[in-house]
């Protein structure tokens, strides 16, 4: 399967893993970083209603005081009861605005209304004069703690109950949870105590409440302050806000309650003022509340500089994605183009080299692998180029050649024919040549005889002169007939000359295949060449006899005389027709040798035709497959 998908193909799949590798964290990052960023959102948006509702309570707190000491009858603090009671109300208000401008559950606002008609109940009991000082207090402390209650439930909902920080964290128990108890502890030592002043009485159960109160109120001091200081340890800009406002309440605190120690609680006269009582208290709480205030503010702008760093980091770090998905595309894109275009350029040439087209121009390509397969094909085109080039002048050599043999084998074949032709007709030649030789020397033979015959009669011519004229007659017309015997012998013997000077031709054309023609026709010409002398010579003795025969018989009467002499010439006439009928004999020998010779030739001649016709044949396949040989190679471009 993978080896036919495509590369490019094969590298998007590679690109989606790659994808998919990258978005799984990133999604799992983006998520955890929107998680944080909506938690600390959360947890900015609850700091406007905590700290309303810190102010409802710091309010609270000071009309339980206030109607602490108005139901004891203390008529200062009855006429500043109504600002106070003012204040809290304005707190409500912020309360219900900050609850409005953020998301809450039904549950809370549904508390919050509750606590509302509380606090109207309560405040219309108070101004009418329907509690005693304890009771105010101690629903006064109840309402408070029921907003105690309410503010643990927007720290839970909001997340600063859980913030991830550890120095915020710190920071938050301090503010949400230690000083507003420590507040409550005060708060309700300022009423009691104010209370006690007023009446200028100290119950022992009142005294144990106020120690009691006193050590926790110690307590939730103590433990303000260390989770302040810690949270500074943490955070150096926490320590450089708070550290010293925190040694101040410090400070300010620890002299409110030795003041309590000393006028109230160890006091043998309660002879102290009320009202600088409740004031002292109220300035150590508004102390307190102002450090409050003052952490609030620490931490509403840690809050919103987390918020704004946790954008900035996810903005960065989408940033920084994006940018590195961009660079990581436009490198792939680059890689791929890398790999894609030599690859193809490298398929590309390979087809043109598949295809016979040896002349693409190969560009350089880097020092890479890709590189090294261009130049190696580059390389192969070149070698290949030559090698074409190469083949192409062997094949027009050898295309050349083979025309060129063939055109030879036609011609050898056609001279060959015309040879085995000219071999035909010598043969037959020299069968009519061994036919006249045959009739020639037959002839001689006769002529013999009559040389014989007339040798007899001249002997008897002697005896009967009569038969010597007739004889003579007889003699001169044998003559005749020898004369034209020995004109055919002559122009046998000039044939014969002639055959055999055509055989050495034909020998001599025919190579080492015609040497002993050759030999054969050199001895015809020889015999021709005697034949024709000793046919000269009888030819004149022929004539020499005629002559005389005309003179013996124009001299019958001499005929007595000169028959010696006739039988003289009569015996040499019959030596000379003895080597005649010899040299005939020789001749029909030779002449029939000549002819086997001949026949040798003209079946040698035959083989060579046959064999010079195979040439030919071959020589014509050679040039069709040395054409086809071009036409291949031709298909290359070099």
């Amino acid at each position: 399967m993978l080896n036919n998908l495509k590369l490019i193909y094969k590298f998007l799949v590679l690109g989606l893993l790659a994808f998919i590798m990258l978005a799984v964290p990133t999604a799992m990052y983006m998520q955890k970083a929107v998680t944080e960023i909506r938690v600390s959102q959360a947890e900015y948006r609850g700091m406007a209603p905590l700290m309303a509702m810190q102010r409802v309570i710091q309010f609270a707190q000071q009309h339980r005081g206030l109607s602490s000491g108005m139901l004891s009858g203390n008529q200062a603090m009855r006429e500043r009861r109504p600002t106070v009671k003012q204040s809290v109300e304005n707190a409500i208000a912020g309360v219900d605005a900050a609850l409005a401008s953020v998301k809450t559950p039904d549950t809370l606002r549904q508390e919050w209304e509750q606590q509302k008609q509380r606090w109207k109940a309560l405040e219309s009991d108070v101004a009418g004069g329907q509690l005693s000082a304890a009771q105010s207090t101690a629903r006064h402390t109840a309402w408070i703690k029921t907003l105690f209650r309410l503010n643990e439930i927007m720290l839970d909902d909001f997340g600063l109950a859980l913030d991830p920080d550890q120095a915020n964290s710190s920071l938050i128990l301090a503010t949400f949870v230690e000083a507003p108890w420590l507040t409550e502890k005060l708060g309700i030592m300022r009423a009691m105590g104010s209370g006690f002043l007023t009446q200028r009485a100290l119950p022992p159960q009142g005294k144990g409440t106020l120690i009691a109160l006193r050590d926790s109120a110690a307590d939730h001091l103590l433990a303000m302050s260390d989770r302040v200081l810690q949270a500074g340890r943490l955070n150096p800009s926490i320590r450089q806000a708070l550290e010293s406002s925190v040694v101040g309440v410090r400070g300010q605190v620890g002299k409110t309650v030795e003041l309590a120690d000393a006028q109230l609680i160890n006091a043998e006269a309660l002879s102290f003022s009320p009202t600088d009582y409740f004031d002292d208290f109220t300035r150590s709480i508004d102390a307190v509340y102002a450090f409050s205030s003052s952490a609030m503010g620490v931490l509403d702008t840690t809050l919103k500089g987390r918020v704004d760093t946790l954008k900035q980091q996810l903005y960065l770090v989408l940033a920084v994605l994006a940018v590195g998905m961009a660079l990581s595309l436009w490198l792939t894109y680059l890689f791929v183009r890398s790999i894609t275009v030599p690859l193809n350029q490298a398929v590309e040439i390979a087809q043109s080299v598949a295809g016979g087209d040896l002349t693409r121009t190969i560009p350089a390509y880097g020092r890479n692998e890709f590189g090294v397969l261009l130049q190696s094909l580059e390389r192969m085109q070149n070698h290949l180029a030559e090698l074409v080039r190469t083949v192409r002048a062997d094949a027009d050599c050898v295309a050349t050649a083979s025309t060129q043999i063939a055109v030879g084998n036609s011609d050898l074949a056609a001279r060959t024919e015309q040879e085995a032709s000219a071999l035909v007709e010598t043969a037959a030649a020299m069968e009519q040549l061994s036919t006249h030789v045959q009739e020639n020397a037959q002839h001689a033979r006769d002529a013999d005889a009559l040389a014989h015959s007339a040798r007899e009669v001249a002997v008897k011519g002697g005896q009967v002169v009569s038969s010597v004229v007739e004889t003579m007659r007889d003699i001169n017309t044998s003559s005749a007939k020898i004369a034209d015997i020995i004109g055919l012998i002559d122009s046998i013997a000039f044939q014969t000359n002639i055959l055999a000077l055509n055989a050495a031709v034909e020998a001599a054309r025919a190579g080492e295949q015609g040497k002993g023609f050759a030999v054969v026709a050199s001895e015809v010409r020889g015999l021709a060449a005697r034949s024709a002398d000793a046919a000269k010579e009888i030819s004149t003795l022929i004539t020499a006899s005629v002559e005389r025969m005309h003179q013996g018989t124009a001299l019958a009467d001499d005929a007595g005389r000169t028959m010696n002499e006739v039988v003289d010439a009569i015996r040499r006439v019959t030596e000379i027709m003895g080597d005649i009928s010899a040299a005939s004999a020789a001749q029909s020998t030779s002449v029939h040798e000549v002819g086997q010779a001949v026949n040798q030739m003209e079946n040698a001649t035959q083989q060579n035709a046959a064999l010079v016709e195979e040439a030919a044949a071959a020589a014509a396949s050679l040039k069709q497959e040395a054409g086809q040989l071009v036409r291949a190679v031709a298909a290359f471009k070099v």
